[in-house]
């Protein structure tokens, strides 16, 4: 039983359905990037956006990209969310590899395509800030590294145990609002951690503007913090929360059954 759970870890999907998955992490990824940042120029207007502006323009990226490519590829665009998915076992550690890379070059595809549309000079927050600052996620000056770490590993958790919640067979019948549920939960978790680090929760999302501003300043906290977080949530709902065998004949029950649910209804009319 076990060396059939490792084979499947390992092996995964076959190299064209891979291929999908990486294309809508590409794309995903790079739209999350470009939008997102989008929304934290303030140099062509000469207005720096408010902290409630940046956060809800992050938080509708999430439900665009969730919209566009949840069906093809769950919509990771972060490879914090891809660990949770491994830990509770939906995707091997080969596609899990796949998603990384992925999401990586679309980060990083996302953000030069920002670069390249926005006039010289005018891809900063406000007229004041530093080009090299743009959209990258750093410390607030009186918060020290491992309170950065802390905020991190929680925001991310918090939105790892969404993941969790949300990918639970139990909760299979109640999909159709899953791009509200991301978007606005991230929303929520920026609008509260983002003075604290920014609250990235995503190790490619700081890593593109990273790589193009060339700003590493407290870099290693962005991934740290983020799959420290992702892993301790997935593993603890793995633990306590996870479907065992013998629960499968209780996901029929009435009470489980959603109640917004088309084929529940249509079934009680049929009956």
């Amino acid at each position: 039983m076990h060396e059939l759970r490792f084979k499947r870890m390992v092996k995964g999907n076959t190299y064209r359905e891979q291929g999908i998955v990486a294309l809508a992490e590409i794309l995903g990824t790079a739209i999350l990037v470009f939008i997102g940042c989008m929304g934290c120029v303030g140099g062509l207007l000469n207005i720096a956006p408010s902290h409630i502006q940046i956060t809800l323009n992050f938080g509708f990226a999430v439900m665009i990209v969730i919209q566009c490519f949840g069906h093809l590829s769950h919509a990771h665009v972060n490879p914090a969310m891809t660990l949770v998915s491994v830990v509770l076992g939906i995707k091997t550690v080969r596609e899990g590899l796949v998603y990384f890379v992925a999401q990586t070059i679309g980060a990083i595809l996302g953000f030069g395509l920002l670069k390249a549309i926005t006039p010289a000079g005018s891809l900063r927050a406000n007229a004041n800030a530093s080009l090299d600052s743009f959209c990258v996620t750093d410390l607030h000056r009186d918060v020290s590294p491992i309170q950065g770490l802390i905020v991190e590993g929680i925001a991310t958790a918090i939105l790892a145990l969404i993941a969790c919640a949300v990918w639970d067979p139990r909760n299979a019948r109640n999909t159709d609002s899953t791009p509200a549920r991301f978007g606005m939960s991230v929303t929520a978790l920026a609008i509260s951690c983002g003075p604290y680090t920014g609250c990235s929760m995503n190790p490619v999302r700081t890593l593109a503007p990273a790589i193009w501003n060339n700003y590493w300043g407290h870099h290693w906290v962005y991934w740290l913090g983020p799959f420290g977080g992702a892993l301790l949530a997935s593993l603890a709902y793995k633990v306590f929360f996870s479907v065992q065998n013998n629960d499968n004949e209780d996901m029929n029950l009435p009470e489980n059954v959603a109640l917004n649910s088309v084929e529940s209804h249509t079934a009680k009319v049929i009956t």
